[in-house]
């Protein structure tokens, strides 16, 4: 029977077989071949056939040239069931290990399976561990310290001194007034000085005298420190006779530092107090500007050529109260 020899194992493969049998090497019809010893057969490669002959003795005679084709050697029958590759579905017997047609392992064992790799986490996670470890750490050993320190059933724990500052919440009051000016001043002792002061006394003007020369009263009063204005307060005459036979005013205007724009009020004409709704922040002075006045009225045949004010109250709260500080040192108790 014709062979072939595998150089990888040196085991005994058929001629026509491409990959040994035994080990799965590649058999290359034209790499060199093992020597072989005295009475080996070995085959050799000529005209694109395999012939058998022995080292010790005469060379076959080749076939005739004449027949249409040489036989091909059959290859060795093979007894029991056969194992069909996995690789090329090629018949293989039972006790190859490899393909006899392509070479590939014919009992292919489950490969084993490397183990999962442990989830690694990143180096911010790690970190994060590590810092809340520590702070537990920590916690733990200021408890026991706290529970165990000192080797007495009771101690006392100063916790620390807290200073809290709490910003002083005013409501709305009558805002001190700093200084007035009042243009013109008024007359005799009934000057600018009287709308602030609390007393009866009265701001007059004479009105005609202001018409006649086409111009307005402007009262200006200035505070202590920048205020939130929430209101004024007009006080006219209470004493209707007294009331009704001077001029009172009746169209103003309202300015404050720091306003964009003078806000117009038309007065009652009542006697008494009456409140007038105005706002602004952070202003140190108000200006109010008298421009036209309700007519003066004959009563008892006496009538007045003055415009008469009883007082102006401005209300409002402080822009930056002040703040109220204090220290608490507080001891806790702690059982041990």
């Amino acid at each position: 029977m014709v062979s072939q020899t595998c150089n990888n194992c040196g085991a005994d493969v058929a001629a026509d077989e491409q990959f040994c049998t035994n080990c799965g090497s590649f058999i290359d019809p034209m790499a060199p071949r093992r020597p072989a010893v005295s009475g080996e057969i070995i085959s050799v490669r000529s005209d694109g056939n395999y012939e058998e002959f022995s080292l010790d003795a005469e060379p076959p005679v080749q076939p005739d040239e004449s027949q249409e084709e040489h036989e091909h050697v059959a290859p060795p029958a093979h007894t029991g069931s056969e194992i069909n590759c996995p690789s090329c579905g090629a018949g293989n017997p039972p006790g190859n290990r490899h393909c006899q047609e392509c070479g590939a392992r014919l009992n292919q064992d489950p490969l084993p399976t490397a183990p999962r790799p442990a989830v690694q986490a990143t180096a911010g996670v790690r970190a994060a561990l590590a810092i809340s470890g520590l702070l537990f750490v920590v916690i733990v050993i200021a408890l026991l310290f706290n529970v165990f320190g000192g080797g007495t059933s009771a101690s006392d724990t100063t916790l620390g001194g807290t200073t809290t500052t709490e910003a002083v919440i005013t409501t709305p009051e009558v805002i001190d007034i700093l200084d007035q000016q009042c243009d013109p001043d008024g007359l005799g002792s009934f000057t600018c000085i009287n709308l602030t002061s609390g007393s009866d006394a009265e701001y007059q003007v004479n009105w005609e005298d202001v018409q006649a020369e086409e111009g307005n009263i402007v009262i200006k009063l200035f505070f202590r420190q920048p205020m939130i204005v929430t209101r004024i307060d007009w006080g006219n005459i209470e004493d209707p006779t007294r009331y009704r036979r001077n001029y009172r005013a009746r169209g103003l205007t309202i300015d404050a530092q720091g306003s964009l724009t003078e806000v117009p009020h038309e007065l009652d004409d009542t006697p008494g107090t009456q409140t007038i709704n105005y706002a602004a922040v952070n202003a140190n002075w108000i200006e109010i500007t008298i421009q036209s006045a309700y007519q003066a009225e004959v009563v008892d045949d006496n009538i007045f050529r003055e415009l008469a004010i009883s007082e102006i109250t401005v209300w409002g709260r402080p822009s930056n109260p002040a703040s109220d500080s204090t220290s608490d040192n507080t001891t806790a108790t702690t059982d041990g």
